[in-house]
């Protein structure tokens, strides 16, 4: 057994191993790469060019969803050093995490215990969630370096009607960089607060239509020396204090080699985190309990054009994911002793994918596919020593078949109609039809009017139906949740200088699926609650005199049990957050400033954590001795103290986040310029 009480096996992370990207289109349109958008003005970011919202490139304005992307230079600009230090600083989106994992919620929705199974992470198109817990990766468990990241598509809304289960609430697509974006070799080193360190080596090279990049780097941080949680202020326990156990290692590994319309990409990733919450019972102020999450796919993809403008995608892919956890606990019969519980998982799958793109009469483009993923292991262990125990041992398989239509019409040359339908069968569960319907009405270039509706849905993970390691009770007859939304997007260009977007939304959520004590103390999840979520979005992006850029959201959802009235928990109701970056001496030095506010949440346990703003500024100089970039930053600028709700792991009531942290980094680029 997981040590004592809490909840859920927090296991699974996924980093990366190996995969095929196409082309030099890595996100591809399979007619022709998407544009650099380094050098793209901020009037030209409000209509680019996205893939994920319809499986092809078109304006965003176009897209039948309210969808935001960011640049790689946006990324260094900005200091990111994760996915999910990017997703905190857009609108809609908030993370909290519990000093293991990072959890995203969006719209208000992030229940305690999920595993960010309700969005849908995609890697050059490549599934990300795992096929044990379905968990989406986005802190330093991500096995993908940001410096290796071209762009970033996040697609809000459901858009089960193309890529199937877990797209509820976004899907968000990371782009990586190409063979041609590197021209050479690139060295990178980092180092910061709690003795954090990095370092990256990175080559890419072209030839005519051929070209490769490979790349490695490491991460290694010891964390804070002195955690202090109040559950655990007694003399047993060091009076609260966790001595030396956040430390935090990752190492991640890509390669891309391209040619003319194949593209073969491997990428692998894997982290081990030290807990130190006293997680699921464990001993408190022992550094070793801790996690290990590997990740990893290979994935080829074809692509090409042929005579008659047919685009036809055809992909094979393989993944396998690994996660460790070894939790120390108390020996039942010697409590002086230490009884190890080591809880394992493996997912093992391959699948194929087919996608054939055909425009009719100039008006009407039709795209067709199909996809197959056969889940050939699907495994859960966990076993004690001191003394020895085997408390389970779950061995599954399943398959997953679903094909998907959308089509695409220009009415009159304003208005224009885009329609899908997925069909999804699950060998696990009933098979699923999943709509999306977008009329899209653009009066001119500089507006936008999008009405959309879509359904989306989420089948029960293995982990939900089978774990089954007090106190967690199994539930094999658990069913998909099922989400129906409306909503309304107005897309402005006011000026050259000036954009502005406003969304209003409505989400009805069935049979969500939650964690719920039972009468004898254990826990299990049921389809417990229908819920509504009710919500406005409004973004402003600007240029200012001296090419000041900024981009300002503010972000209200009101998210309910249908039933009860009551408000969901972990949903902050107001978000607001500023992005703000000068340029100086000819766009040689960036100054960044990027700030977030979270109103307050109520916690599972019934407690709340307090409203909080956060500052973080950065300072990147690029070219320097035309080789040369240096950059330096600060989060939490103003030494703000803040909490985080807990997540079902951990014993505490409200896990505190890092106070001022500093980071310097130095890039060299030795290939041509």
């Amino acid at each position: 057994m997981k040590c004592l009480s809490v909840v859920l096996l927090r296991a699974p992370t996924i980093v990366l191993y190996v995969c095929v990207v196409l082309g030099s289109d890595s996100c591809a349109s399979g007619q022709q790469a998407p544009p650099d958008l380094s050098e793209a003005s901020l009037e030209q970011l409000g209509d680019i060019p996205v893939y994920s919202a319809s499986m092809h490139l078109q304006p965003s304005g176009e897209a039948p969803s309210s969808v935001t992307v960011v640049t790689a230079d946006e990324i260094q600009e900005q200091g990111y050093r994760t996915l999910a230090d990017l997703l905190k600083t857009l609108r809609s989106f908030y993370i909290t995490n519990d000093r293991n994992y990072s959890s995203v919620g969006v719209r208000g929705f992030a229940r305690p215990g999920d595993f960010n199974t309700r969005i849908l992470l995609l890697v050059d198109g490549h599934r990300m969630n795992d096929n044990v817990y379905d968990e989406a990766m986005v802190g330093t468990e991500f096995g993908i370096d940001m410096d290796m990241i071209q762009r970033v598509e996040i697609v809000r809304g459901p858009v089960s009607a193309l890529y199937g289960s877990n797209a509820l609430f976004a899907v968000i697509n990371v782009i990586t960089r190409r063979s041609q974006d590197m021209k050479g070799l690139e060295l990178s080193t980092e180092a910061g607060s709690y003795n954090t360190y990095k370092g990256r080596i990175s080559y890419g090279r072209n030839w005519h239509q051929a070209g490769f990049l490979i790349s490695g780097s490491f991460y290694g941080s010891r964390g804070q020396n002195r955690l202090f949680y109040r559950e655990f202020d007694t003399s047993q326990n060091n009076y609260g204090i966790a001595s030396h156990a956040d430390d935090d290692q990752l190492g991640t590994a890509l390669a891309v080699l391209t040619i003319h319309d194949f593209t073969l990409q491997t990428v692998y990733g894997t982290r081990q985190k030290g807990i130190p919450t006293g997680a699921y019972g464990t001993i408190f102020n022992n550094a070793g309990t801790r996690t290990t999450d590997s990740h990893g796919y290979i994935d080829a993809k074809y692509r090409h054009t042929f005579a008659g403008a047919w685009d036809v995608l055809v992909r094979a892919f393989v993944d396998r994911y690994v996660y460790q956890g070894t939790y120390l606990c108390q020996s039942p019969l010697d409590p002086s002793q230490i009884s190890p519980n080591l809880d394992f998982s493996e997912g093992r799958w391959w699948g194929t994918q087919l996608q054939v793109t055909k425009t009719m009469m100039k008006r009407n483009q039709v795209t067709i596919g199909g996809e197959y993923r056969d889940n050939i292991r699907q495994n859960q262990s966990n076993y004690n020593l001191n003394p020895y125990s085997l408390d389970l041992h779950d061995k599954r398989t399943s398959n997953i078949g679903g094909i998907y239509l959308q089509d695409e019409l220009s009415i009159v040359k304003s208005l224009s109609l885009d329609a899908a339908i997925r069909y999804d069968y699950y060998s696990s569960v009933a098979a699923s039809s999943d709509p999306r319907v977008a009329l899209i009405y653009r009066p001119s270039k500089s507006t936008d009017l999008k009405f959309i509706y879509g359904e989306a849905f989420r089948i029960p993970n293995v982990y939900e139906k089978y774990y089954s390691v007090f106190p967690n009770l199994p539930n094999p007859a658990l069913q998909p949740e099922k989400i129906r939304s409306e909503e309304f997007v107005w897309e402005q260009n006011v000026t050259d200088r000036l954009w502005i977007s406003t969304s209003a939304f409505h989400i009805r959520m069935n049979r969500l699926i939650t964690q719920q004590p039972t009468v004898a103390g254990s826990l299990v999840f049921r389809n417990l609650q229908n819920a509504d979520s009710d919500g406005i979005e409004m973004e402003v992006k600007g240029r200012l005199a001296k090419d000041l850029e900024g981009v300002a959201s503010y972000s209200f959802q009101q998210v309910e049990d249908r039933d009860t009235k009551q408000f969901l928990n972990n949903s902050p109701r107001h978000l607001g957050k500023l992005n703000l970056i000068q340029p100086m001496l000819h766009r040689k030095l960036f100054a960044s400033l990027n700030a977030q506010y979270t109103s307050g949440m109520t916690t599972f346990a019934g407690g709340s954590v307090s409203p909080f703003s956060i500052v973080n500024f950065d300072l990147q100089g690029r070219k320097i001795g035309r080789h040369m970039d240096l950059s330096a930053g600060l989060d939490n600028l103003l030494d703000k103290k803040y909490f985080d709700p807990p997540s079902t792991a951990v014993p505490e009531s409200a896990i505190q986040q890092d106070g001022r942290t500093y980071r310097l980094k130095l890039t060299w680029h030795l290939g041509e310029r």
